[in-house]
């Protein structure tokens, strides 16, 4: 399908997964309208420069996003849950339900012929954590407006190693992860590419929820993985979930759940099949990752 002139509006467009799609989209040609709270950041304002069409706009008011959809023929959506990085003190999870449901409400009233929603893996099993809840409801709400839709539920993403945050401290891996356990993995531009894929084919993607993983590696493998990577040592060490806990139930409350339950969601060879650049971590390493590693562990 030929995309110049057609327009996706990114809604979260400054976020990780939202600037990973906007870039990719921006690259294939396609024309992109990035919604943001604040267009005077860092993260907008790279947009800008990119030749996105930058807009201010705040997924809670629906008056505001009815006219930012207008004309759109697509759109991707994805909203932080309470807590992450860049949100209010105030964000809470109520917030986020809403705000995912603003967005396709929007979509629905201004006609775009395809709406990518970005949910999380394992949504759908009902595991009665806050985080899945909340995209399964705003799953379920899409389901029932009736249009044409394509969801993602992306796992892990692996650029959280270049974030100190999420594990690399004192350049260990450490994590409330049992060593035994296989962590499903996949890299945003891939996020990226499976969402233009949705919208340059919604005939065949509509109405498909896709777990999105392009490696599975225990705690281990992936020490090993970044070791390699970096030509550095990085030993996994495990942090007890008494200890995350108290840093962040919420987190542990995913973490105990991945550890109890044993079980990857995403099958990673029929994702390949469908997008055949998908990246294992390895490959990711190779690619994008190491650089950067490397000026954070150094």
């Amino acid at each position: 399908m030929i995309v110049n002139g057609l327009v996706v509006a990114v809604a979260g467009s400054t976020g990780q997964q939202g600037g990973a799609v906007a870039r990719r989209l921006l690259a294939d040609g396609w024309t992109v309208r990035a919604l943001t709270r604040d267009p005077t950041s860092p993260g907008a304002r790279a947009l800008a420069d990119a030749g996105a069409d930058v807009r201010a706009v705040d997924m809670a008011d629906p008056a505001a996003l009815k006219p930012a959809l207008d004309g759109a023929y697509g759109v991707f959506s994805v909203q932080p849950a309470s807590g992450a990085p860049g949100t209010p003190p105030d964000h809470s999870w109520q917030d986020e339900v809403a705000a995912g449901r603003n967005v396709a409400d929007a979509a629905a009233s201004a006609g775009v012929r395809h709406l990518v929603y970005s949910s999380a893996n394992s949504a759908q099993l009902r595991s009665g954590i806050r985080i899945l809840e909340n995209k399964w409801a705003i799953e379920e709400h899409i389901r029932k407006l009736g249009i044409s839709a394509t969801v993602l539920r992306p796992t892990s993403f692996m650029e959280n190693y270049l974030h100190p945050v999420w594990g690399l401290q004192d350049r260990t891996l450490t994590t409330a992860l049992a060593p035994d356990i296989p962590q499903q993995l996949i890299a945003l531009s891939d996020i990226g590419a499976l969402t233009a894929l949705a919208l340059t084919e919604p005939d065949r993607l509509a109405g498909q929820a896709l777990e999105l993983a392009g490696d599975a590696l225990t705690p281990p493998q992936i020490a090993e993985a970044l070791s390699r990577a970096t030509g550095r040592a990085v030993p996994y060490v495990r942090l007890p979930m008494a200890t995350l806990r108290e840093l962040s139930p919420d987190a542990a409350e995913g973490h105990q759940w991945l550890n109890d339950r044993r079980a990857c969601g995403a099958d990673i060879d029929a994702l390949r099949a469908l997008h055949p650049d998908l990246m294992s971590f390895d490959t990711w390493l190779e690619r994008e990752g190491a650089r950067q590693l490397k000026r954070l562990l150094a």
